[in-house]
């Protein structure tokens, strides 16, 4: 058993990590490695070559991210599954799963009779994201929060940097190539989405974005100000998942590419990662996450 860990996890501790493994896996071997992203594909290598069972994530959504990279890396996915232990921000990942967020309760899960789920998963420049991958206004705010805010903050750290440009959302004429049709919106954010979530449990997007059934959604909103942002989280909250000519998505199989304008910012799984123009490309069913057994 191998167990991936990232030391700059919000929650990380080495210490709590190394009692968790004592205390769930007594008389196994457990083997560490430090989550280095240019690197973990070498380094996962030996042990997937041995037959891993388990792949234990410790950190966030960032970490799992990582590790499916690692495991989509040249090829086909490796059909080693990951196990969760929360140790992140938001940890929406295991969130929308029903994982166990206590870290003992996760650990006994893994340690147990798991059942294994598979997952679609974003890839961008040869890195998959989990959640969504976006332009324009959210990837700003993602970009203008820096750790010092994720830590003060937490999960809420990027709704304090939308705040900071409620009256400056910037809408713009955008050209996505969508499965090779040509699209054009008027949008502030142009969003693909592979998880319905919108960081909190409670805050979704439309019940048909799933990252289970070999789709990906685009979707755009177009928002002169931090009102209409508002107005959107307001109704959806309350279970009012409506769709508009100003906010709407439609299903995608194979790519999608967001081609002009040129130099917004980019974000994936809420994270700044480059600007556009920008591909994304729908991996389906390529990971397997170990989930309780009335998850699967």
């Amino acid at each position: 058993m191998l167990v991936v860990h990232n030391p700059g996890a919000s929650a990380a501790d080495a210490g709590v990590l190394a009692r968790l493994m004592e205390a769930h896996f007594a008389g196994r071997r457990v083997d560490y490695v430090e989550c280095h992203r240019e690197q973990l594909a070498a380094r996962l290598q030996p042990w997937l070559a041995d037959g891993a069972r388990l792949i234990i994530a410790a950190g966030g959504d960032g970490t799992v991210s990582d590790i499916a990279t690692a495991l989509t890396a040249g090829g086909p996915a490796s059909r080693c599954p990951i196990g969760i232990l929360p140790m992140g921000t938001g940890n929406v990942l295991a969130r929308e799963l029903d994982l166990p967020l206590d870290l003992d309760e996760a650990a006994a899960l893994l340690a147990g009779d798991f059942a294994v789920h598979k997952l679609d998963l974003l890839q961008v420049n040869g890195h998959a994201y989990l959640l969504s991958v976006s332009a324009g206004m959210t990837a700003r705010a993602m970009r203008e929060t820096g750790p010092w805010r994720k830590r003060i903050f937490g999960k809420s750290s990027y709704i304090v940097s939308l705040l900071l440009n409620f009256f400056a959302m910037h809408p713009t004429e955008f050209s996505v190539r969508a499965d090779g049709e040509m699209r054009r919106m008027h949008a502030s954010d142009v969003m693909v989405l592979n998880s319905a979530s919108l960081g909190y449990k409670a805050l979704r997007w439309w019940p048909e974005v799933r990252s289970d059934d070999g789709r990906m959604e685009l979707c755009h909103l177009d928002a002169p100000t931090g009102l209409r942002y508002l107005w959107v989280v307001f109704n959806f909250l309350r279970g009012n998942h409506f769709r508009r000519p100003w906010l709407d998505y439609a299903a995608m199989q194979h790519s999608v590419v967001i081609e002009a304008p040129h130099g917004l910012a980019v974000q994936g799984d809420g994270d700044w990662i480059g600007e556009t123009p920008v591909e994304v490309t729908l991996l389906p069913a390529a990971l397997n996450v170990a989930v309780p057994r009335r998850v699967s």
